[in-house]
């Protein structure tokens, strides 16, 4: 039996996964322990390592609160845990982000309990899920509304970053050694890559994401 180790500062998120896993998949999966913040998530992956892990994308913490970088550190310190990220985001650049990152599989949260269940379905029919052998990994798959066909450049997420720090195109030029023009041209490309027509609908979307 596999154990898993469930992340989500909402607890009707943190009881729905429990009572998914405990009704359906009762046989395959032992709860190791449920967490509400990022704190805890670290704490907790420290103590002990699970087969799987089911987190939210973004969650409340002192240390990487920041949804992309919670799943980049993740990676790095734990390259064999297959990850499934839940998240109420709906936008293909960030899904790829992720999983170019390495998770096992992104999930929307509007339709979480069929695509979980298809989810932890398959996994419990890869021979590989739990592997502790270097170089065995879960192929990562995007689940439901997402699509691996779009994806945003480091370079483009690091404009979107600073822009949601409040920092102008200007100020990014100078910050990063780029022209005006490159810094430009790089927000243009991740918007149309996020399909987001104007200023207005990017900051909208900066205030909903974990850069």
């Amino acid at each position: 039996m596999k154990t898993v180790l469930i992340a989500d500062d909402h607890p009707v998120y943190l009881l729905g996964l429990k009572t998914l896993l405990e009704t359906q998949f009762a046989n395959d999966f032992s709860i190791m322990g449920m967490v509400s913040n990022v704190d805890e998530l670290i704490a907790a992956l420290k103590l002990e390592q699970p087969d799987l892990l089911l987190t939210d994308f973004t969650m409340p913490g002192t240390q990487q609160s920041d949804g992309l970088h919670l799943i980049q550190y993740l990676r790095r310190t734990y390259p064999t845990l297959p990850i499934v990220v839940i998240t109420v985001l709906s936008n293909q650049g960030i899904a790829n982000v992720m999983l170019k990152s390495g998770v096992t599989a992104v999930i929307n949260k509007q339709s979480l309990s069929t695509e979980l269940h298809a989810c932890l379905k398959s996994l419990t029919q890869s021979q590989n899920m739990g592997s502790k052998n270097k170089g065995q990994h879960e192929k990562s798959v995007a689940i439901g509304s997402f699509s691996p066909t779009t994806q945003i450049s480091p370079k483009e997420t690091e404009v979107l970053r600073l822009m949601k720090q409040g920092q102008t195109v200007n100020q990014i030029a100078q910050m990063l050694h780029r022209s005006k023009q490159t810094i430009s041209g790089q927000k243009k490309s991740a918007m149309a890559k996020l399909g987001l027509k104007t200023d207005a609908e990017l900051f909208e979307y900066l205030l909903k994401t974990g850069l």
